[in-house]
């Protein structure tokens, strides 16, 4: 069975988590125990949430409230060091929120979402501003892909586009502000 650790307990952690599960994987989250604001669901996300919420499955997941000290890829997935356990070793490593070094990752590009078996969902949820479906995507992805490098790969490649409709809405949302005052 594929092993993943999610880190973060939001909208799309836990959306991630909840897909993965669904797909057998066995899945860790680890959670800071803070409350998260509301996410207001609308257009792609709205009609994730109801796809998400109609699987079958039952919620089967661990949660920790430990803190990521290091992540170390190798050709087959990646070792986490945590801080109140020994380290662990995974299949994916999916940051649903900012962790440890992961930005840092050698080769990761600038704008890249993903790296040697470590998905930045926080990255591509910041760049398209679709919390549910980037991380249902990313999900599929490993669905449909064996590799985990090409599920990365493809989970890019599909989501990207929507960084740049995302990017210009935003960017047409600032000029009819600045064009009202």
């Amino acid at each position: 069975m594929a092993t993943a650790l999610v880190v973060g307990a939001g909208i799309s952690g836990l959306a991630t988590a909840l897909r993965l599960t669904r797909s057998a994987w066995e899945v860790v989250v680890l959670d800071r125990g803070t409350h998260h604001a509301p996410v207001r669901l609308t257009g792609p996300d709205l009609h994730a949430a109801r796809r998400l919420s109609a699987l079958p499955c039952p919620l089967r997941y661990e949660t920790r409230h430990s803190t990521v000290t290091a992540l170390r890829p190798d050709r087959f997935g990646v070792t986490v060091g945590f801080d109140d356990r020994d380290d662990e070793w995974f299949d994916v490593v999916v940051c649903a929120r900012p962790c440890c070094d992961a930005e840092r990752l050698p080769g990761l590009r600038l704008r890249s979402w993903s790296r040697d078996h470590v998905a930045l969902l926080y990255r591509a949820v910041q760049d398209t501003g679709i919390p549910l479906c980037a991380a249902e995507l990313l999900a599929d992805a490993f669905d449909i892909h064996t590799d985990d490098h090409a599920a990365l790969a493809w989970w890019e490649t599909t989501l990207k586009p929507h960084a740049a409709r995302w990017a210009s809405s935003r960017a047409a949302d600032r000029t009819r502000t600045d064009a009202g005052q």
